[in-house]
């Protein structure tokens, strides 16, 4: 990892953090662009063992490994400021959001179909980025199957947590 300023650190991750949309899947294919692909921060295997931990820990993981990977570049400190300017933009937009919600919006339904255009704009980004990733993670035909046959079983209704460490068996 290149020796970063922690402004400079913090900037990297402001920027994530406004640019994420369309979700985890989204965001974690654009950190994997920037600090994998471009910036070669760490191994893309490792990255892939990271996010499997990250995937399997409650909370958001896009987020944690945001935090892990500005800890390492720049330790403790570098992981809170990676934190922080991944959660920044979002949560100004969300409240940005609520409010125009509550005070434009909200008992108006002239304006669902502009919040249905939206839906299917974040749709197009989410597909998107699970293509992006798939083809770092699914690299042979075994793993393409265990992918497939999981992602039917959660359409069907399995809970996670079986589907979870069925696939983890079955690789």
């Amino acid at each position: 990892v290149p020796y970063l300023s922690l402004p400079r650190l913090f900037l990297i991750f402001l920027r994530f953090g406004g640019l994420a949309f369309g979700g985890p899947v989204a965001q974690i294919a654009m950190i994997r662009e920037a600090l994998v692909d471009r910036a070669r921060w760490i191994e893309s295997a490792r990255f892939n063992r990271l996010l499997a931990v990250m995937q399997v820990l409650p909370g958001p993981e896009a987020h944690e490994l945001c935090v892990h990977m500005g800890m390492i570049a720049r330790g403790r400190v570098g992981g809170v400021l990676a934190g922080l300017g991944f959660m920044l933009p979002g949560l100004a937009l969300m409240l940005a959001c609520g409010w125009a919600y509550t005070s434009f919006i909200a008992g108006r339904p002239d304006l669902a179909g502009v919040l249905l255009g939206v839906q299917v704009a974040v749709l197009a980004v989410i597909v998107r980025a699970v293509h992006r990733i798939g083809e770092h993670v699914l690299i042979d035909a075994w793993l393409w199957a265990v992918a497939l046959v999981a992602a039917g079983a959660s359409v069907l209704g399995a809970p996670f947590w079986i589907v979870l460490p069925a696939g983890g068996l079955a690789y």
